[in-house]
């Protein structure tokens, strides 16, 4: 660090290679300093040298290299080089600046199940705002004090709650073991205690084989958007509540899901569900 940091005097001011001031730069100066008239005033650079005047700022320059903190860090003559911090390789990609802009960014764990499989796009909304506890159902609304059910309104023992409503209902349960008992998929039908709807989507798909996983996402889809729905009549038009109307209509949406094109869900037979 000799040469480098080596400090001399001419008519008055004191000389040092612009390496220095880089460093000097770069390892301590605070941006509002580096900016600062204050700092870069009695600063000048001429032929590659860093031309100091002999004032009080000037010397806390020579101080500074000449302390402690400063003697930790080895100079050479080899050609300065970028590391991008972002990627292993120490090399930039645009695959690595973009990973940066999620960066502390909430995950959304079912967006593979939920995008992926076939549904009409207001069903795959809905069902992102179900997850994430958004539609309004009594909970919501009590909190904001508007009018509300004190029970859900299917099956008139718990709390409402959007995720109550999809798997520990009553009567969800049993739409979804209408659905699930004649596809062989018993041990899939929601517990009571059930409190995730995502996560019992998440356990139920894991269970299946990989070609079958999209066709029972998008039932599962299909099952929630009606069960919705069906909540919706109930508590906007007066309907009694009804496992079998909850079937029937089902499977007109089916088919008029199957007439759309869905492919996967043309291979379940819901000929057989109550």
């Amino acid at each position: 660090m000799g040469e480098i940091l080596f400090f001399g005097r001419i008519d008055g001011f004191m000389v040092a290679p612009l390496r220095a001031l880089h460093l000097w730069l770069l390892i301590v100066c605070l941006p509002e300093f580096v900016t600062s008239e204050q700092w870069l005033r009695p600063l000048k650079i001429i032929g590659g040298f860093l031309i100091l005047r002999g004032d009080s700022l000037g010397l806390e320059f020579v101080n500074f290299f000449n302390s402690d903190c400063i003697r930790e860090f080895d100079l050479s003559d080899q050609e300065d080089r970028h590391i991008w911090k972002l990627d292993a390789s120490g090399s930039y990609s645009s695959k690595s600046a973009y990973r940066a802009y999620f960066f502390g960014s909430v995950t959304f764990e079912p967006w593979r199940r939920l995008w992926k499989s076939w549904a009409p796009n207001k069903c795959k909304t809905f069902l992102l705002l179900a997850i994430h506890n958004r539609c309004w159902t009594a909970d919501r609304l009590a909190k904001r004090g508007l009018p509300h059910p004190d029970k859900c309104p299917l099956c008139d023992q718990e709390e409402e709650t959007i995720q109550h409503l999809r798997t520990p209902c009553f009567v969800a349960r049993q739409v979804w073991f209408n659905l699930f008992v004649p596809l062989n998929l018993s041990g899939s039908v929601p517990r009571q205690n059930e409190s995730s709807f995502a996560e019992w989507w998440r356990r139920t798909i894991k269970r299946l084989k990989k070609e079958d996983r999209k066709e029972v996402s998008s039932l599962i889809i299909l099952g929630s958007w009606m069960i919705w729905k069906h909540r919706n009549a109930c508590v906007l038009e007066g309907a009694s509540p009804s496992v079998n109307s909850v079937l029937s209509s089902l499977k007109d949406e089916h088919c008029l899901w199957c007439l759309a094109g869905t492919k996967k869900l043309q291979g379940l037979d819901l000929g057989r569900v109550a």
